[in-house]
């Protein structure tokens, strides 16, 4: 599972029938500087955004947990066109790069 955060959503003027309900958010994963606090922008200057689905009523601005791959199918009893899916909402996490 890798964290990240939501910074937008995408619309769809047509749906693939295989897509589950829910939405597409737009995700930018948490990089070890925004992970540990030095740095406070919401988007990552180090990794690529993504897009995938979310169940859980994610907005703007939440810091959610993700999975990718195979794994972000595993939910679902038949095959689904996503590459990402957001596993849960995260309230909050603490971060020590010396452990």
């Amino acid at each position: 599972m890798k964290l990240g955060r939501v910074i937008g959503r995408v619309v769809l003027s047509r749906r693939d029938e295989n897509l589950p309900n829910g939405f597409l958010l737009v995700v930018s994963p948490l990089d070890k500087d925004q992970l540990s606090g030095r740095d406070a922008s919401p988007v990552s200057k180090k990794l690529s955004n993504l897009v995938l689905l979310d169940q859980f009523g994610a907005r703007v601005g939440d810091t959610i947990g993700y999975v990718e791959g195979a794994e972000a199918t595993a939910p679902f009893a038949t095959p689904v066109p996503i590459d990402a899916y957001n596993v849960g909402i995260v309230d909050f996490f603490n971060y020590n790069p010396n452990l």
